[in-house]
């Protein structure tokens, strides 16, 4: 067995799946400040991580031909870890995931184990079908507030604001990650929105997807949902969002659609901190 502990913290991608359990906290938060550091946002934080990181890995296993076009430093495509290592390791998360929903309650576990399927569904079906993949992609993105908020029986207006916020950033991450793929996509017969349309077009509906979740981004300040100490905040997590756009804008080549992912993915952690802050910070 071909074991080396970075590569295989590098398979579970720990920045995304931090986020995602993150999200599920802060949907706790919106929803019951008081639960925040109760044993239910514990779980709930370990089934996000969990179920994102095997979605990580089992996308990986499936992509090893993609990824040595797109990706060549990918362990699996670079053959630092094995593919039964790789598949022990999902299988190790899955479980976990699964059993800490289980432990939140019998609903959380249905949730859990539809998206756990839908992770592998995209891979053998959904990524070969353009924007329906990317859809998937970014419900799943969307959903761990959701969870969060089902844990303390509020669902707030905030928490289905955010929600959409992470949907349509997440689709123009996902649509924009089409154009450095390419090559690579090309080889399994992807049907993505660059191969399709073309990268340019591609560049256009993932910008407009990133535009949109600016402007519903002001959903929680119009309804007063958040305080006004964090406005600011936010304001500049959207800049930082507006920027992307500009920079993808004036270039859409492979290495700078790269770049602008990464931005998209720090703007999406900087707005997960503001709006957790905004419901834990009380000025």
């Amino acid at each position: 067995m071909n074991f080396n502990l970075i590569a295989l913290l590098s398979l579970i991608r720990p920045i995304n799946s931090f986020m995602i359990g993150l999200a599920v906290v802060v949907g706790i938060a919106i929803g019951s400040p008081d639960m925040l550091f109760s044993r239910l946002t514990i779980y709930g934080f370990i089934t996000g991580f969990s179920i994102s990181s095997y979605s990580m890995i089992i996308n990986d296993i499936y992509d090893i031909e993609i990824d040595k076009v797109n990706q060549p430093e990918r362990p699996l495509a670079k053959q630092i870890i094995s593919i039964n290592s790789a598949l022990l390791l999902s299988l190790i998360l899955l479980l976990i995931g699964l059993t800490s929903s289980m432990i939140i309650s019998y609903y959380h576990l249905i949730i859990t184990v539809i998206f756990s399927f839908l992770s592998w569904f995209y891979n053998i079906w959904g990524k070969k079908q353009g924007i329906i993949g990317n859809s998937i992609v970014a419900s799943s993105m969307s959903i761990p507030f959701i969870f969060g908020g089902v844990i303390t029986g509020n669902i707030s207006l905030l928490v289905w604001s955010i929600s959409l916020i992470a949907f349509l950033s997440g689709m123009g991450r996902e649509i924009i990650k089409t154009i450095a793929d390419v090559d690579g996509d090309k080889i399994k017969g992807i049907k993505s929105v660059s191969i399709q349309f073309g990268s340019r077009n591609a560049m256009l509906v993932a910008c407009g997807f990133i535009i949109i979740s600016i402007l519903v981004s002001f959903i929680p300040v119009y309804f007063n949902l958040i305080q006004i100490y964090y406005i600011p905040l936010l304001i500049l997590t959207d800049l930082i969002l507006l920027y992307s756009v500009f920079i993808l804008s004036k270039n859409y080549s492979k290495s700078e659609s790269l770049k602008v992912k990464k931005l998209i993915l720090y703007a999406m952690l900087f707005g997960l901190i503001t709006f957790l802050a905004n419901s834990i910070i009380v000025w």
